[in-house]
Parts: C-alpha cells; structure tokens; sequence
C-alpha cells in the first residue's frame, strides 16, 4: 500500500468510532503529489485541537492527504479517522452523527453488509459504498464529510441540510483544500489572505460571516446548508449541487391540534434521538420557550437528573436586567427536575475570552451572545460532555415577530403603491403614517429593499461615510449583497408561486430567507463556541423531519396577528408593540402541556448580554482607543467616522458591535 497511516488503524471492530471532531483535506490533481509535506499538513490539522482533544489520525495517500482531530463522545475506546473501505476505492474523513443509524445498519445488512464495528463512521462509508451520492436522502443527523474515490479519481464534501456543522474549501496553487475552520484553512501555505469587501459590507448589516458561499477572506469559501460538491479530477469538471430543499406547502385539512400533536410527537423524537452518548448529556437553560420544551422532553425521555446551566454577562448591582432570564431558568429546571447552575461572565473576562475566540477561529463574533455561550461550554466541560440547544425554533416556527411578519409591510406598501388597499381610505393613511413611524418611508423598491430596511444594524446608506472610499469602491454599493438577496428571494419565490396567495407566499418566502441564513449564521456561532471548549452541541429543532413538517403548515399555525386587534394593518413593529403579534404559536401550544404558563408563554429570551452597557461604562476607553489605533480599522474605515465614534461611544451603542469585531479580526487575521 502506498498509503501512511499516522495514529491507530481506522478500524477498531471493539467499539465505535468517534465523529465530533475537526476534519482537513488536501486534494491535489490526478497524477501529482500533495504540495506541503507531512509537518504543514499537521500544524493545519491540529490548529482544530480544541476540536479534537482526544485523538488525531492522518492519511497520506498518492494525490490526497485527509486528517482528523477526534472528541471522544461515544464508545471511548475505539479507533480513529480517516478510515479507508476494505477494497481500498473509498476515503472517509466525517465531523458528524447520523442519528438514524441502527435503520441505516438494518437496510444494509439486507444488501449483504457485514459490519465490523458499531460506528456510524462505518455506517456512512458502507452506505456510500452502496448508494453513492442517493445514501443522502437516507441521512438523519448532523455531518459534514469528505469521501474520496480512488478508482473514479473524484472527491465529494457534504454538509448537513441545516448547516449544524461547517465545512469551508479554497483552491490553493491547483489543490482544493477543505476544512472544517477557517483558522485551518489560513495555514496552507498558498492561501493568500485578503479581506472580502462584499462580505465584509454585508456582515456589518446583517452580523453574519458568510455571504452565500463567500467568507470574510477572499478565496475561501463555505460549502452551504444541503450542498454536495463533485470534483472529477479526471475531467476537472467541478459542481455544487443541493440535495434537498423546503418543501412547498400542500392543501391540509390538517387542524390546529392536529398540528400539534404531530409537532410534539416529531420534537420528542428528535430530542431523544440525541440524547444517545456515552458520556453525560446536559443542556442550555435560557429560561425561553424553546429551551424548556427541551428539557422537559429530556425529562420524559432521560431517566436520571442532567445538568441545566443558564449563562448572561454580569450586570450593573443597581440593576435588575438580565434577573429575569436566570430566574425562568431555574423555574425550568425545578420543573424538569433539572440540576441547575448558573454563569454570570465579568466585563472583563469576557474581553479577554473575545479576543481569544477571534484570535482562534479566524472569525469576528456574530451574536453579543457568543462568548456567554462559550463561557457556559467551559464550565459545563467539567460534568458533560454533550449539551443540547434550543437553536432553530425560531427559524423554524416563526419565532422572531418582526423579521417573520414584516414582509407584511411591504405586501400592503405594493398595494398601496398599485392603488389597491383592500380596506378603507381612512385605514389607509393609518398604515402609511405607521410604516413613516416605523422605516422612516412608506415605499420599498423591492423584497430585498424592504428586507434591508428591516433587518440591518447599519443601513446601506451610512456605508458611503463608513467605509473607506476605496473599500466602499470595491464593494460597489453593496452591488454583490443585493444581487445574492435578490436571487434567494426569487428562487423561493418561483418554487411557491403555484400557490396563488400572495399573503401566504411572502410570508412563507421570508420565512425560509430567516431558516436558511439566519439559522446558519446561530448554528456557525453555536458549532464555535462549544467546540472551542471541547463540547459537543446538538440541536433537535434541526431535524430534517421536522422542518419539512413545519414548512408546509399554513403560516398562521406558526404565526399571525391576534384576531381581537381592531388595527391588524398596522406596522409590523407597532403590532409587536401592542403585544398583537403571535410568534411561535404552534409550539406554544404544544409547551403548554407539559409547562407552567410562565413558561410556555414567555416571549422571546436569550442568554443575557449587557454590551451596550458596558460599552458605555468599563469598556468605554478601550473601545475608543480600539476605534482609532486598529490597523485594520484605518485600512477599511473613514478617519472621521472612527473620529466621531470613538468620541460618542455610548451614544452609538451596539452599531459599533460590527465594528469593533471587524477590528478585532482584521487585526488577527492579517497583522
């Protein structure tokens, strides 16, 4: 064999291998030799330790190179990645857990499969073997896999529908390069690193670090939610293709609590799907809906006491903000007969643990919420070793009011715009004056328009004072930004237009541009903060079944207007303000059968995070003198826009959070 295997054999037919990991590849055209030698390869590898604590394994064979750090979770004592197939045509190297793998294990052994370990390692790459590129619409799980066959000579990477885990390439000097970190990626030494302006622009608007398939460094790119990338390195042909999409809603004469059975039959499934580890299982308290639901399925299912811990930033003594979420915690934990614990982050060790997460990852922090989550996986690490959360519900039952229902706005604004109000005049200049309040306009060129409108921190229209003129130059006035939201707006659109409810299909249109990018973003977040603490997340709102369930109820089982609302043309934001907006109602309905209503009808909560007020008080010096000394700052930024910022940080509050983490990264990543 040509091969050279450092670590243990792939194979350990005792026990079960382990997946939650960091994976890496190298893939050089047919007929050459990987380009960086065996010491590079692993300094890539192991800059994804913290990923991989447990356990490291590299294979080098012929054109190809594949590595892996490992994170012992289940059957501890078993063998490593990569594997190779017995008949040496498949390479295997797999960040993941497929949850339907005893189903999968009993289809195969009907076409002759024997098993030699218990792994689902093995499982994926006998399914492989069997069905190729088919076996993906049999998957039930969270995974991001790289498979490459000898004798085709073709490489496949895959990432999960939802995007639970991340999977990021980039060509470098002929090679195609993947990795399950950006920070991994950087250290091949033909990376060149320059920042993306497109993505840089569009992360100040929307907090998010990919723009489709682009990241925040040029030439590195993600593999999205559901793709499958195809490499022929015999013809060099190379495509990216989904392999599943939303569903397009049916005609049901399903009933509301009908729909609410099945939804709480299918969440009890897929929490207890994933409580299966060998190591003990907690869970992330934050005191919402979301997260009880959970629990108290956890509970159902689960026969001994887990640990439930609730985190938030310190706050002011004086102060009561943030009291409320750690107390409906705990109210949920008494209630599940949880263990609870609690961690309250210092100004100044989340500083600290800011710059150190940047520093490690490659990447600017997305959330506020971000670092509280990573310091709630430290302090977990100790007593578990998988945690659930409750990422995805409001992606996935129309959980945030104004971003789902919205799009509203602009549906009456185009009938307004087409003279068509369906009500009266007097109703009319109602809504127009509240949409005046609201956006400051009463117009909207477009979906994409009206989303910006209503979903950035910085407005397109502050760039051209923000950025620097030649970044602001390179990036064309948000020319690529708007061209990828327009094309994902018209796709959804075209794929539901048969169904010939306007209202309907824009709200359901929003909902999945919410689903596929927002839900990324929040499971990127949640993928880096716990596995830099070496703790595995899993997220049953991501289940596959479930969300294919959800997007074909009628949008008013997830979410509408209460029905006692004389004015329900209002402004979406004025609605929400009079508490008339119903979010999340089918899973309401479902937690209030097992939930207090304290609980099952509490709105909307999160981990607590007080940045605004720490930027005003014991972060106000660094902050100004991180506005005006960050090399990467005076790269991208106006001098007099970090002049005036830097002299009115309490006054600008949370739109110098884009900021600030755009410093903090550039500074890192190309110092």
């Amino acid at each position: 064999m040509l091969d050279v295997l450092c670590a243990t054999s792939p194979y350990d037919p005792s026990g079960e291998s382990l997946r939650m990991c960091g994976i890496l590849g190298i893939v050089a055209p047919y007929g050459r030799s990987v380009s960086i030698g065996r010491e590079r390869i692993v300094t890539m590898r192991d800059t994804m330790t913290a990923r991989g604590p447990d356990a490291a394994g590299l294979l080098i064979r012929g054109n190809i190179a594949l590595a892996h750090r490992r994170l012992a979770i289940r059957d501890l004592g078993a063998g490593t990645q990569p594997i190779v197939s017995d008949d040496g045509q498949l390479a295997l190297v797999y960040n993941g857990e497929i949850y339907n793998d005893d189903e999968l294990r009993s289809e195969l052994r009907q076409h002759g499969v024997q098993f030699r370990t218990r792994c689902d390692t093995e499982t994926l790459l006998v399914a492989w073997q069997t069905w190729g590129v088919k076996c993906l619409s049999k998957l039930r799980g969270m995974f991001a896999f790289g498979v490459y066959d000898f004798l085709a000579n073709r490489l496949f990477l895959v990432r999960d529908r939802c995007g639970v885990k991340p999977l990021f390439f980039a060509e470098a000097d002929g090679e195609l390069v993947f990795a399950s970190t950006v920070a991994a990626v950087l250290q091949h030494p033909h990376i060149t690193r320059q920042p993306n302006w497109s993505v840089v622009s569009h992360y100040l608007s929307t907090f998010r670090t990919t723009l489709g398939r682009d990241t925040l460094i040029r030439g590195i790119r993600q593999l999205r939610p559901a793709e499958c990338l195809d490499w022929n390195l015999q013809t060099g042909q190379l495509s990216v293709d989904p392999y599943w999409d939303f569903p397009t809603p049916s005609a049901s004469d399903m009933t509301f609590d009908e729909a609410a059975n099945e939804l709480d039959s299918l969440l009890a499934d897929s929490t207890r799907s994933r409580l299966v580890s060998d190591v003990p299982v907690g869970m992330f308290l934050s005191g919402g809906v979301d997260s009880s639901i959970l629990a108290a399925n956890v509970s159902n299912a689960h026969g001994s006491q887990l640990l439930g811990s609730c985190g938030g930033g310190e706050s002011d003594p004086t102060s009561i903000v943030g009291d409320d979420d750690f107390s409906a915690a705990a109210n949920c934990a008494r209630h599940t007969g949880f263990d609870f614990d609690e961690v309250r982050v210092s100004p100044e060790t989340y500083l600290d643990c800011w710059s150190q997460l940047v520093g490690e990852t490659a990447l600017p922090l997305t959330t506020p919420s971000d670092v509280i989550i990573h310091q709630l996986a430290r302090r977990m690490k100790r007593d578990v070793g998988v945690v659930l959360g409750g990422e995805g519900a409001d992606e996935l039952l129309c959980g945030y009011a104004l971003p789902h229902w919205s799009v509203e706005d602009y549906r009456l604004a185009k009938l307004c715009a087409d003279g068509q109000w369906p009500g009266q005049p007097s109703s009319e200049r109602v809504f127009l004056k509240s949409l005046e309040t609201n956006y400051g306009r009463s117009r909207f060129d477009g979906l994409v328009d009206h989303y910006f409108a209503a979903n950035s921190l910085v407005p397109r229209s502050v760039k051209p004072f923000l950025l620097g003129e030649d970044v602001w130059q390179a990036v064309d006035g948000d020319e690529a930004m708007t061209a990828f939201y327009t094309g994902e707006f018209a796709a959804i659109e075209e794929s539901i237009a048969a169904l010939g409810d306007s209202s309907r299909s824009l709200v359901h249109t929003q909902s999945i541009v919410l689903h596929r990018l927002n839900l990324e973003s929040l499971l990127g977040r949640l993928d880096t903060a716990t596995m830099q603490a070496s703790l595995e997340a899993r997220v049953p709102y991501t289940d596959h079944r479930l969300v294919e369930f959800a997007f074909r109820l009628p949008t008013h089982f997830r979410i509408d207007v209460d029905p006692l609302e004389e004015s329900p043309y209002l402004a979406a934001a004025e609605l929400d303000r009079r508490g008339s907006l119903r979010p999340k109602r089918l899973l309401r309905a479902v937690a209030s059968r097992s939930l207090p209503p304290e609980l099952a009808q509490r709105r909307k909560a999160s981990f607590p995070t007080p940045v605004a007020a720490w930027l005003s008080g014991p972060w106000q010096k660094w902050a100004q003198d991180r506005l005006l000394s960050s090399p990467f700052g005076q790269q991208t930024f106006r001098r007099e826009a970090m002049v005036e910022l830097a002299g009115n940080v309490s006054a600008a509050g949370m739109w110098l959070w884009p900021i600030l983490n755009l410093l903090a990264w550039g500074d890192s990543v190309f110092s």
